[in-house]
């Protein structure tokens, strides 16, 4: 019975802690992109395409980190790979006017290099020793705006679409792309005419 009461009692004590200590209990959640773009050198349906992906990373990339890039169904990878990915790291945190440093990319990240692997519909780039700054931008580049790519990544059918951003670096969020169908037509008819004018001498 005294072993019994000996349990309850400490069974009592964890129960209060939890209750008084549970509120101010610390939750990590991952951080927001910010200024996330994804420029498409064509928004043409069921065309190749390049994409110049830019966003910032509050949390930065630690050394073995890793960077997703999630293009939804529809999106066609073909044959992209690292030879066809440009990643850089900027030096501030307005991706419009940073100073980008390339980064070398190989099929698995060693050391200094960075892997950059294609699998599905998942890009991810991973940290060998490597980092980025927190609070500063990151760029992608894929396909043939890429030094030395060759291949591209093919649009779906003209819809909105949402390329999402995760990995273990910590930062998550999704960027909106837009693609429209070549639908757009423009004519008009423009009437001739002629003007002149008269002086004081009769004709």
């Amino acid at each position: 019975m005294k072993k019994i009461n000996i349990i309850t009692s400490l069974g009592l004590i964890i129960a209060m802690f939890m209750i008084l200590v549970g509120p101010f209990a610390q939750t990590a959640y991952a951080a927001t992109i910010t200024t996330a773009s994804d420029t498409l050198s064509t928004v043409a349906p069921s065309v190749v395409a390049n994409h110049t992906i830019l966003f910032g990373s509050p949390t930065g990339i630690a050394g073995g980190g890793t960077v997703t890039i999630t293009f939804p169904a529809g999106f066609n990878m073909g044959t992209v790979a690292f030879g066809d990915i440009d990643f850089a790291t900027g030096s501030t945190s307005t991706c419009s006017s940073a100073t980008y440093t390339e980064q070398t990319l190989a099929a698995t990240a060693a050391t200094t290099t960075w892997g950059a692997a294609v699998s599905g519909q998942v890009l991810t780039i991973t940290s060998g020793t490597g980092t980025s700054t927190a609070g500063n931008c990151l760029r992608l580049k894929i396909g043939t705006n890429a030094t030395g790519g060759t291949n591209q990544i093919t649009n779906p059918t003209a819809a909105s679409y949402g390329i999402t951003i995760g990995g273990t670096f910590g930062d998550t969020g999704t960027i909106t792309v837009n693609i429209v169908a070549n639908t757009v037509s423009v004519s008009g008819t423009v009437g001739q005419s002629i003007s002149f004018s008269l002086g004081a001498t009769s004709l």
